[in-house]
């Protein structure tokens, strides 16, 4: 009698659904951008996802009855072309307790080693390999299939971590570039055909790797608040500002929940530099025994303007003296320019 291992899988793979899930809530912007991806406009047909697939192996191995295999931990390795770079500590440790308590409900999806035979390259179960260790295990549950290339490796790894918990813009990013660095696509056209992706998403997604690691960390911990819109809105203000400026609008981005709309503001606000400041003046008139004899006109600059008429030469030699005294005192020199006569 064949023993039925289904219900077991479904209540594993819900548990660990629960366990990544994390609540999204992508701007208005970040929508656009999504709707895009695939296409070259709105009005475009989207191209075929590159997760088909992937379902075909969730509903074969949800439907499936084979028990899993025990493999060595140290027989798996880690798919160099997995869609997610980063792995959260926190999850790790969920997970472990999970397999502490149940046990390991959902075995690790694996292949065979297209360049090491004898060795197993994981496809779905980064985080489940990790717990195990982190528990001191030394075997894992497995399910092993068929893949014929390294292009699969990579959209069968991205599909099945993206059907548990979401991507973060970084992960998607790293798979990209790891695309790229390994060689299976040389520019960024071939990446969108492999990732059915627009080249705008693409150039953008690569951008957010240049920011600075605070920057990063911050994403990896709060990725909910940093779509694409957002974090290539820092890469443009990293360019006006440099990197110290940019961590501190990507915290205040992680904790403040700024829009995107605040975001391109402080972004653009930027970019034109401080406002230049308004040089205010200020004019005193002047008089004498309730004549007015003329100006004495100041701005913020510094720039200070006496104009008067003084009549009775008395008075005004007195002023003269009083003037040049002044100047004396304060270090400044003068010399006699030309005069101009009347006519």
């Amino acid at each position: 009698m064949v023993k039925d291992f289904s219900k077991g899988l479904a209540v594993g793979r819900k548990l660990d659904v629960e366990l990544n899930k994390t609540p999204a809530s992508p701007s208005r912007f970040d929508r656009v951008d999504g709707a895009l991806a695939g296409r070259e406009s709105l009005l475009g047909r989207p191209q075929p996802g590159p997760d088909a697939r992937a379902l075909q192996v969730v509903q074969e191995l949800s439907l499936s009855t084979s028990a899993p295999l025990e493999l060595p931990l140290t027989e798996l390795d880690d798919n160099p072309l997995n869609s997610r770079t980063i792995y959260s500590e926190e999850i790790v440790v969920a997970r472990a307790n999970s397999i502490r308590e149940h046990g390991q409900l959902v075995p690790i999806l694996v292949t065979q080693s297209l360049s090491t035979p004898g060795r197993y390259t994981i496809i779905d179960g980064q985080y489940r390999k990790r717990a195990l260790t982190y528990l001191g295990e030394k075997s894992a549950k497995c399910q092993i299939i068929e893949v014929k290339d390294k292009v699969e490796f990579y959209k069968l790894a991205r599909a099945m971590n993206n059907e548990r918990q979401q991507e973060s813009i970084l992960d998607i990013a790293y798979g990209y570039e790891k695309l790229i660095s390994e060689g299976l696509a040389k520019t960024e056209e071939e990446l969108g055909s492999i990732v059915k992706d627009t080249k705008s998403r693409i150039n953008k997604l690569r951008a957010v790797l240049k920011l600075p690691p605070a920057v990063h960390e911050l994403i990896t911990a709060s990725p909910d608040q940093f779509g694409i819109s957002i974090a290539y809105e820092l890469t443009l203000y990293q360019a006006i500002v440099g990197a110290e400026k940019t961590v501190e609008l990507a915290q205040r981005i992680a904790s403040g929940h700024l829009p995107f709309t605040k975001v391109q503001a402080i972004r653009n606000a930027a970019a034109q530099g401080p406002k230049p400041r308004r040089n205010v003046s200020r004019q005193h008139k002047l008089r004498d025994a309730g004549i007015e004899i003329g100006t004495l006109k100041e701005w913020d600059s510094g720039r200070i303007v006496l104009d008067i008429t003084v009549v009775d030469p008395a008075k005004r030699d007195a002023y003269l003296v009083a003037l040049k005294h002044l100047q004396q005192q304060s270090g400044l020199s003068s010399e006699l320019g030309a005069v101009e006569s009347a006519e």
